[in-house]
């Protein structure tokens, strides 16, 4: 194989690689909640700003409740993802600044109803560096559901989920990801790369005809 197709395809691999992992790497800290800095006792549950208060939760700030998947007060919500999670119970918010770099993001996480105590549903709305993107309504015992959205950033921005309701409805979350997007560039340069290689087969095959 030509020295130079090999190493534009060496070139592409490597860039796809390393493009992929830094895809996939998971830019939230602490988003499943499973690392908030401090034990809690079995089926308990601490908050963040108000009663039984946590003192801090690893990579968060705000006032809401965390708890853990078998918290008995809060309707045992067994969140698929681990054993820690956090409530947006009525007007209570969580928030993060995240250290980004410019450029096309992807943010999902999971949510549920309380399914023991509130009123019918819980509205919340999701911020990106202020700006409201979604605003959901959970209601009252719904099952665990994937979200999704996607936004662009400058840098360092500021992510938050706000409740909305007045009444005492609870919001259940976990499984907080934001990931950059695959740029174009990265597949142009592996399809690039590919083609040559292609390009190579063939003329070899010619050759030997």
């Amino acid at each position: 194989m030509n020295k130079k197709i090999l190493a534009a395809l060496v070139a592409a691999s490597a860039a796809l690689s390393m493009g992929g992992a830094a895809q996939a790497a998971n830019l939230v800290v602490n988003g499943s909640f499973e690392d908030p800095g401090f034990s809690l006792p079995a089926g308990s549950y601490c908050y963040l700003g108000g009663p039984f208060d946590c003192g801090i939760v690893n990579g968060w700030t705000g006032g809401f409740p965390l708890m853990l998947s078998t918290s008995g007060p809060w309707g045992n919500p067994n969140t698929p993802d681990g054993n820690v999670l956090v409530g947006i119970q009525g007007t209570s918010f969580i928030q993060q600044t995240l250290n980004l770099a410019p450029g096309r993001y992807t943010l999902s996480w999971i949510d549920a109803g309380r399914s023991n105590y509130g009123a019918p549903a819980e509205t919340y709305q999701v911020s990106v560096g202020g700006n409201v993107m979604s605003v959901e309504s959970v209601n009252f015992g719904a099952g665990w559901t994937a979200k999704s959205l996607t936004f662009n950033a400058a840098g360092a921005t500021t992510l938050s989920f706000a409740g909305q309701t007045t009444d005492d409805a609870t919001a259940f979350i976990d499984k907080v990801e934001v990931n950059a997007v695959p740029e174009p560039e990265t597949y142009a340069m592996l399809l690039g790369g590919l083609g040559l290689v292609g390009w190579a087969a063939r003329r070899k095959a010619r050759a030997a005809a």
